[in-house]
């Protein structure tokens, strides 16, 4: 299977056009997310009242992959809890390590299926979790890259 086969139409889509991309004023959250090796740098900002997300925004400087996986997390992210989106992070992780073909609760992230090929690129697509997991407990930062 090739590279070619990762950028789906949702995948280009979402990373040509990213939704809620953007700074959020008042934000109650934010954290930056960074994987310096392939270069990802993302910064995600958030509201959150009641223990829900209210609203989701992102920017950055990152690969196809994660940006739009970030512009389509951004999309699901909004009304859920951290338990909410931590069984969101558990389904996808199964996802892209091929040990399910899609879930309903992914929506447009089982267009990133592919990933299960490419091992390589996961940390790409998990960034926006982890940046958005480590924006929620108050943490600055995240990364899906091996520190050694």
């Amino acid at each position: 299977m090739t590279a070619a086969a990762l950028y789906t139409k949702a995948v280009l889509d979402h990373q040509r056009a990213p939704r809620n991309f953007g700074g959020l004023e008042g934000h109650s959250h934010a954290a930056d997310g960074a994987n310096p090796l392939c270069g990802d740098m993302l910064h995600i900002e958030l509201h959150c009242d009641g223990g829900r997300v209210r609203a989701m925004r992102f920017r950055g400087e990152a690969c196809a992959i994660a940006i739009a996986a970030t512009s389509m997390l951004s999309d699901l992210a909004v009304g859920m809890s951290s338990a909410d989106i931590a069984r969101l992070e558990a389904v996808f992780a199964r996802l892209v390590g091929g040990e399910i073909e899609q879930d309903e609760s992914l929506a447009q992230l089982n267009a990133m299926r592919e990933l299960a090929r490419h091992p390589a690129r996961r940390k790409c697509a998990l960034l926006p979790f982890a940046t958005l997991r480590a924006a929620l407990v108050g943490e600055p930062s995240a990364t899906t890259e091996e520190t050694r």
